[in-house]
């Protein structure tokens, strides 16, 4: 009986099971190496050109408007750019900038923050993606115990600037914008439609409120809810945006955009309600006019880094065959190499046992 159970474990004796498989191991020698490097090379650095010079044609107008409650309240440049004006009056913060070139279609309007960590482990697990979700601190009002809706720190801490849907021009003339589309489509499926959770609640809604920072950041929930305000999460996309979190500290999310429209060049004016305070945490926002190419936004990395590779491949390629071509060296027997003489022991091994 031991026999059999000892038997019974042991492997089966097929390749998988004996890590037998075959593999290949390439031999580095210069017949093979320098090929390759000059392979990469000639094949890195066009693609590279290419990548670098399509990002350089994005166009893109970008400013910081954090300070712009100290603006006054007539058109006066910037401390940033005297290009750039601004004024500010009862929390609507009027940027007019000039457009230089035709934006061409589709232009895409994003707003920046930096300093803020979206991907801090203790922000981003508080979030209301299910019933079970730990959405702790901000989940009851303290003293009464009513449930804030939507739960979480995520959703509490939502940008809530707001932008005008158009970009008014010197004659009047406007370049519209719009927020439908801006999230990703699967990002509906999380949320339940503003119909749903009435159902649920019914005509009294006193037993939840909007998180503490809504009720500040938003006028229209300062009372709390109604039937009429209640927030439809299914379709509102820009609560979908801010609630799809950034992986780095300084990150921009798409407001609004126009696909079927160039933007002409010219003088623009744009009203934000400025109502989000970045001071208290020592950050800055900014918003973001721009186009995109093949490979994204205006982001010239990815060709750089393609040009590096190739650069330096090609250098070690020219090094290696200068090295080779005026003091080559003698290539010795391949059967002496380690991993050759253990297979060839190894099947020495099994000849004698058989």
């Amino acid at each position: 009986m031991a026999d059999n159970a000892v038997k019974s474990n042991k492997p089966k004796n097929n390749a998988i099971r004996q890590q037998r498989l075959k593999a290949w191991q390439p031999i580095l020698t210069p017949k093979n190496v320098l090929p390759t490097l000059f392979f990469i090379g000639i094949t890195f650095i066009p693609i590279g050109i290419s990548l670098f010079i399509a990002a350089t044609k994005v166009n893109e107008f970008q400013f910081e408007y954090t300070n712009c409650k100290k603006a006054p309240a007539q058109f006066t440049p910037t401390e940033h750019d005297k290009n750039v004006q601004w004024k500010y009056v009862n929390e609507t913060c009027s940027v007019q900038f000039e457009i230089k070139e035709t934006f061409k279609k589709p232009v895409f309007f994003y707003y920046r923050l930096t300093s803020f960590y979206q991907n801090h482990r203790s922000y981003e697990k508080k979030k209301p993606d299910s019933l079970n979700s730990n959405c702790d601190p901000v989940r009851f009002e303290e003293k009464t115990k009513i449930q804030y809706f939507p739960c979480g720190l995520i959703a509490n801490s939502m940008f809530t600037d707001e932008f005008a849907n158009e970009l008014i021009g010197t004659n009047n003339t406007k370049y519209v914008l719009t927020d439908k589309g801006i999230a990703w489509p699967s990002d509906a499926d999380k949320y339940g439609s503003k119909d749903d959770f009435l159902k649920i609640y019914g005509d009294d809604l006193s037993n939840i409120k909007p998180p503490p920072h809504w009720q500040t950041g938003f006028p229209q929930y300062a009372n709390g809810y109604t039937k009429e305000n209640f927030p439809d999460l299914k379709h509102w996309e820009h609560f979908q945006v801010w609630m799809r979190t950034a992986g780095l500290p300084n990150f921009r999310k798409l407001y609004s955009k126009n696909e079927e429209v160039d933007l002409k060049p010219g003088v623009y004016t744009i009203d934000i309600t400025n109502r989000y305070d970045v001071d208290r945490y020592g950050g800055t926002k900014s918003f973001i006019i721009t186009t995109t190419s093949i490979i994204g936004g205006k982001n010239p990395f990815l060709g750089i880094a393609y040009i590096f590779v190739g650069f330096i491949s090609l250098v070690f390629g020219i090094i290696f065959l200068i090295r080779h071509l005026y003091k080559p060296r003698k290539l010795g027997d391949h059967k002496y190499l380690s991993w050759n003489k253990a297979s060839t022991a190894a099947t020495s091994g099994d000849d004698r046992d058989h």
